[in-house]
C-alpha cells in the first residue's frame, strides 16, 4: 500500500478512462474534501481492511475492492464488488465481521474517519449530504445481489450476474468487457460450484447469448434471449 496525496488523485486514476459523470461526480467530491480525505493505491492481494478501521468509509476510485466473509465451514463468500464510484462501509461494524481486498492488478482508494464525515454535515453540508446519497446507491447495488442469489436455476444466476456485472462495467451495450473475476470468485459472489457456474458460461456462449474473446472478455450480444433466460 502506498499514501498518495490529493493534488495527486488526478494522475492516479488517469488510468480509469471513459468515466461517467457520476464518477466524476465522485473524484470532485474527494477533491474537495481536502485534508480530511486519505488516499492509498493497492496492489493485487492486498488485504485493505485499514480503510475500514475505526469506522471509516471508503469508496474506489479506480481498481476493485472485494467485501468478504470466511463461513464456519472455512468456504470463501464473496458479499459485494466495489468498482471505481462505489462506496463501501457506510456501516460502522464491517471491520469486526469482513475483509476487504484487492482484486485488480492495482487500486486507488479513499478513506475519510466517521468523525470527520459526520462534521461534514455542519461544515460542508453538501458534501455530507452526497456522501449519505450513497448509502442508496450501496443498498440498490447489494438488492440487486440479492435478486441474483434469488434465482432458482444456476443459469438464471449467472445470466443475471453476467448482465449486471458487464452493465456496471460498460455503458456501451454489447461492448466487450474484461471481467474483474475468476470463476472462483464468481462462484464465491454468487454461491454456486465454480464447475456449475463454467457450464452455465459455457452453455450461454453455446446458445449465441454472449461471445467469448478471452475467458475474461465477454459480451452480451443477444439481450433478448439473455432476459428470456432471466424468466
Amino acid at each position: 500500500m502506498e499514501r498518495i496525496s490529493v493534488g495527486k488523485l488526478s494522475s492516479a486514476v488517469d488510468n480509469a478512462a471513459g468515466g461517467s459523470p457520476a464518477y466524476e461526480t465522485v473524484v470532485a467530491f474527494t477533491h474537495e474534501l481536502g485534508a480530511a480525505v486519505t488516499l492509498a493505491r493497492w496492489e493485487r492481494a492486498d488485504c485493505c481492511d485499514s480503510i475500514v478501521e475505526n469506522g471509516g468509509i471508503g469508496w474506489v476510485l479506480s481498481g476493485i475492492v472485494h467485501k468478504s466473509i470466511i463461513l464456519e465451514s472455512g468456504q470463501r463468500r464473496i458479499v459485494d464488488l466495489m468498482m471505481r464510484g462505489d462506496f463501501f462501509s457506510l456501516q460502522r461494524n464491517d471491520r469486526r465481521a469482513f475483509s476487504f481486498e484487492i482484486s485488480t492488478d492495482e487500486a486507488v482508494t479513499a478513506r475519510i474517519s466517521y468523525r470527520d464525515f459526520v462534521s461534514l454535515a455542519v461544515s460542508q453540508p453538501e458534501l455530507y449530504q452526497f456522501a449519505h446519497d450513497q448509502t442508496g446507491e450501496t443498498i440498490s447495488r447489494l438488492e440487486n445481489h440479492i435478486l441474483v442469489q434469488g434465482r432458482t436455476r444456476s443459469a438464471q444466476k449467472i445470466a443475471s450476474y453476467l448482465s449486471i456485472l458487464c452493465a456496471r462495467l460498460s455503458e456501451e451495450h454489447g461492448t466487450a468487457v474484461e471481467l474483474p473475476m475468476s470463476r472462483y470468485d464468481i462462484a464465491d459472489h454468487v454461491g454456486i460450484a465454480v464447475e456449475t457456474v463454467s457450464r452455465a458460461i459455457t452453455d450461454l456462449r453455446r446458445r449465441g447469448v454472449i461471445e467469448l474473446e478471452t475467458p475474461r472478455s465477454l459480451a452480451i450480444c443477444r439481450t433478448q434471449k439473455l432476459l428470456k433466460d432471466l424468466t
